[in-house]
C-alpha cells in the first residue's frame, strides 16, 4: 500500500472521511434537538430521508460501468457539498432535502472507494487491502465521534456537520490531481460500458 499511490491515496481519503464525515449518529441528533428543536421523531425522519437517498445512490452506483479513479474524488467533493448544505439549512424542510443528497453521496462514495481499491489491488493482495479498507472506514468512527461531538458541543450543533463536510470536500479537491495523473489513458476506440462483439 505504501508503495502504490493508486491504493494509498484512496485509503487515506477513506480514513479521513470515515473519521470526520461518517459520524451522523452524532451530528444528526444534535441538529434535530439543538437546531430544529425536535426530538426522537425529528431525528427518525432525518435518518429515514437520508436512508432513502442512500437507496437511490446504491441503485445508481450498481448500474455504473467500471468507474475511473478520479470519480472517487468527484464523489467526495459532491458529498462534502451536500453535508455543508445540510449544515447551513435554515429550515427543517430544506434540511430534509439536503439529507437526501447526503445519503446519496454517502453510498456513492462508499461504493466507489471499495471499487477503486479492489480494481487497483493485485488479486493475491485484494483480501488484505479490503481489510485495511474496513479498518479505515469502520474502525475510524470511534476516533472521530468524540471530535465531532466536541465540535458540536463547544462551537455549535451545525459545526458537527461542517467538520465532516469540509473534510470530504478537502480530500476530494486535494486528491483529484494525483488520481487523475495516475489513471491510464483510455484505449483507442474504447467506449465506456460498450460490450465486446460476440464470436461470429
Amino acid at each position: 500500500m505504501r508503495n502504490t499511490p493508486e491504493l494509498l491515496i484512496p485509503l487515506l481519503m477513506i480514513a479521513v472521511i470515515g473519521t470526520l464525515a461518517w459520524e451522523f449518529q452524532v451530528s444528526l441528533p444534535l441538529m434535530a434537538s439543538k437546531v430544529f428543536h425536535g426530538g426522537a421523531a425529528s431525528y427518525g425522519v432525518m435518518a429515514s430521508v437520508m436512508g432513502g437517498g442512500a437507496v437511490v445512490g446504491g441503485l445508481i452506483s450498481a448500474a455504473r460501468s467500471r468507474p475511473r479513479a478520479r470519480a472517487l474524488c468527484v464523489a467526495a467533493i459532491g458529498w462534502g457539498i451536500a453535508i455543508l448544505a445540510a449544515a447551513v439549512a435554515p429550515s427543517f424542510a430544506l434540511e430534509l432535502a439536503a439529507l437526501v443528497f447526503v445519503g446519496y453521496g454517502s453510498i456513492t462514495f462508499n461504493s466507489l472507494a471499495k471499487t477503486t481499491l479492489q480494481l487497483a489491488a493485485k488479486p493475491e493482495m485484494r483480501g488484505r487491502v479490503m481489510a485495511l479498507w474496513a479498518l479505515a472506514w469502520l474502525g475510524s468512527t470511534p476516533i472521530g465521534g468524540p471530535i465531532v461531538g466536541w465540535g458540536g458541543q463547544a462551537i455549535g450543533a451545525r459545526w458537527a456537520l461542517v467538520i465532516g463536510g469540509v473534510a470530504a470536500l478537502a480530500c476530494g479537491v486535494l486528491a483529484l490531481p494525483a488520481l487523475t495523473r495516475l489513471e491510464p489513458p483510455p484505449r483507442p476506440g474504447y467506449v465506456p460500458g460498450a460490450r465486446r462483439p460476440g464470436p461470429g
